[in-house]
């Protein structure tokens, strides 16, 4: 090896401690990036033709990723969300069902039961009759209110579940855009690092809104599977939908060519849409239906009492509530009967026309149906009826919240190993800086060494 080598080794030296130092600086300046995953200078010996010594070379530079902890943050972070947002969305149901103010639903039917006690005391009184009235309207509109507010809060969850999926589509979009221009780049020999930062924070967003994995196909193409089929390969993505069907139920579907689409909805395991559908079509559904279980049974349980009894007329056969003539809907249907409204005289306070009016028999019998057990609804009391629905709404929201929390810390740990991994400790980039720092300082000195023993050479040789 002669002069000129050492100087050629020198100069490929400093070149490669430069890239170095040009990689760990990146890394610094982007130490509170989020997504930036941490870069590695790639140093290879360069041989120099036939000769057994070499010199140096950077021939890029390499991602410090983990595949499989980067699925797991994927996975975690999907089942995360979902349960989350399965937890806040309950928490906004939860107060319809809070009786603790005393204005709730519960007070309104204990209110309806403690009337018909005062009306046995005074069965002549029409005050006494009119607060019935008022009182049975008032359960009525109390228990209507509710499922009406239940059934707006499934709308709104509809609109959510489509903003949502239009969010996205949208993220699909981005994912295969960014693609495309990584694949194009690694065509041409570069390595497109900030690109793949950009299209895994998108994917990481995108694990948010819906359950995902991926993977790279024999052409080196990312492919993105979705709930139960392949949502992006390439730079080519396709898109969700989401509709009604007819049983009012939320249908995701993904496009097909020259299909009206693939339900994917029982593929749907995580993810922000899955925790919204789940919500709105199990949760809150299951609440309408026990809702209109209690109303129904109640109703006609309290008009079967009050027909049998007789108003101050001395007639009898009316009811005192309207509902409809199914559970499905009775909620939503139950009022006060129109025929009684204006007409407190009418409400059945005793038991026979020979004994009115002031027979109070059939209102303590009405009174009585607080604590009487109704076949309907499984053999229990109004009362106990309505406490088990507000129970159940109770467990299924503390069910939500410690389903949220353990996701949570399982998806905290994950990220907690994926950051230890990719990303940038500033105590480990101070080593690296300084390292190449001194490798630079060193091939300098060796190229200014080797300069120095030229000029001596050509001083010698010329004179």
């Amino acid at each position: 090896m002669g002069l000129t080598d050492i100087l050629n080794t020198a100069r490929d030296a400093m070149s490669a401690q430069t890239f170095g130092l040009t990689v760990t600086g990146q890394n610094i300046s982007n130490v509170n990036t989020p997504g930036y995953v941490r870069r590695q200078p790639v140093l290879e010996t360069l041989v120099m033709g036939d000769q057994n010594q070499g010199t140096v070379q950077a021939t890029g530079l390499r991602r410090v990723a983990d595949e499989f902890v980067n699925q797991r943050s994927l996975a975690l972070g999907g089942q995360s969300a979902e349960a989350s947002e399965r937890d806040q969305l309950l928490s906004q149901v939860e107060p319809l069902f809070n009786d603790f103010q005393g204005s709730g639903l519960g007070a309104s039917l204990n209110a309806l039961f403690s009337s018909f006690s005062s009306l046995a005391a005074v069965p002549t009184d029409l005050t006494t009759r009119s607060t019935v009235v008022d009182r049975a309207g008032a359960f009525a509109d109390q228990v209507r209110t509710t499922a009406e507010r239940l059934q707006d809060f499934r709308t709104d969850l509809f609109t959510q579940a489509r903003d949502v999926t239009n969010d996205i589509n949208a993220k699909l979009d981005s994912v295969a855009q960014l693609s495309g221009a990584i694949n194009q780049a690694q065509a041409q020999g570069e390595e497109p690092a900030d690109l793949k930062d950009k299209r895994d924070a998108v994917l990481q967003d995108l694990s948010q809104q819906l359950d995902i994995h991926t993977y790279t196909d024999g052409n080196g193409q990312l492919v993105v599977q979705g709930p139960g089929l392949t949502l992006v390969q390439g730079d080519s993505a396709r898109h969700l939908s989401v509709e009604l069907g007819d049983d009012a139920e939320i249908r995701v579907k993904a496009q097909t060519t020259g299909g009206d689409g693939s339900d994917v909805t029982a593929f749907l395991s995580g993810g922000k849409l899955s925790g919204i559908i789940r919500v709105r079509d199990t949760d809150v559904k299951s609440m309408q239906t026990d809702l209109d279980k209690f109303a129904f049974n109640v109703a006609n349980q309290i008009n079967g009492v009050h027909a049998a009894g007789v108003g101050l007329d001395g007639q009898g056969g009316r009811a005192l509530l309207s509902v409809a003539g199914q559970e499905e809907g009775a909620a939503s249907s139950l009022r006060v009967n129109a025929d009684l409204e204006g007409h407190p005289e009418l409400v059945a306070a005793a038991s026979l026309a020979v004994n009115a009016p002031g027979d109070g028999s059939q209102a303590t019998a009405l009174a009585q149906l607080a604590d009487s057990p109704i076949a309907g609804l499984g053999d229990i009391s109004p009362t106990e009826a309505y406490a088990r629905i507000v129970g159940n709404v109770g467990q299924l929201k503390s069910d939500a919240a410690n389903d949220a929390s353990t996701r949570q810390a399982m998806s905290a740990q994950v990220d907690s190993v994926r950051e230890s991994i990719s990303g940038v400790s500033l105590d480990e980039e101070m080593v690296s800086l300084t390292k190449f720092q001194r490798a630079f300082e060193a091939a300098s000195r060796v190229f200014q060494t080797a300069d120095k023993m030229l000029e001596d050479l050509l001083n010698t040789v010329g004179r």
